[in-house]
């Protein structure tokens, strides 16, 4: 993990943005299918927002434990099983992606949302499929399919993986 990624999540987690993506949808960007209908409401201060990794995912629910970069964040300590919120529909998080999990979001006791960041630059496809932005590799998505050589925004939900998924897109 890059120490500008490790920041960046810091950062999101203290703050409880932790929903980028779903807020995002409302500024015009492209999102998988169509993007999050509702925008992410902020912690509540002092609430709950621990860093978590996807084990299993089980229809609209997520079961967290602990990742494997927890140093320096709030995060999961054991085993749970959380509801899926914030994620644009038909989004699915692979195990090994990273969530928070929230107490703050409206009608839920605890529920999983997205750890995101940005990157920017040209979308090169790889042999074998995938793509990679600014040095990171992604997972093959339709969101990037015909933008090959297109300078983009893409956000990118974090994961412990070696290819991240893409949550959204934006012109660059």
């Amino acid at each position: 993990m890059d120490k500008e990624r490790s920041f960046s999540r810091r950062k999101a987690l203290r703050a409880g943005a932790v929903a980028a993506a779903a807020a995002a949808a409302a500024t015009g960007i492209n999102a998988t299918a169509n993007a999050a209908s509702a925008a992410a409401p902020p912690a509540a201060a002092g609430g709950r927002a621990d860093l978590a990794r996807v084990v299993k995912v089980d229809g609209a629910r997520l079961v967290v434990d602990a990742p494997a970069s927890a140093a320096g964040v709030q995060a999961v300590r054991t085993a749970e099983q959380v509801p899926l919120v914030g994620f644009p529909a038909g989004f699915v998080p692979r195990p090994g992606d990273l969530v928070s999990v929230v107490d703050s979001w409206p009608g839920k006791a605890v529920a999983a949302v997205p750890v995101c960041h940005w990157v920017t630059g040209v979308a090169k496809a790889l042999p074998g499929g995938g793509f990679s932005v600014d040095g990171q590799r992604i997972a093959a998505t339709a969101l990037l399919d015909g933008q090959a050589n297109t300078r983009l925004r893409v956000c990118l939900l974090d994961t412990e993986l070696p290819t991240a998924q893409v949550l959204a897109t934006r012109a660059a």
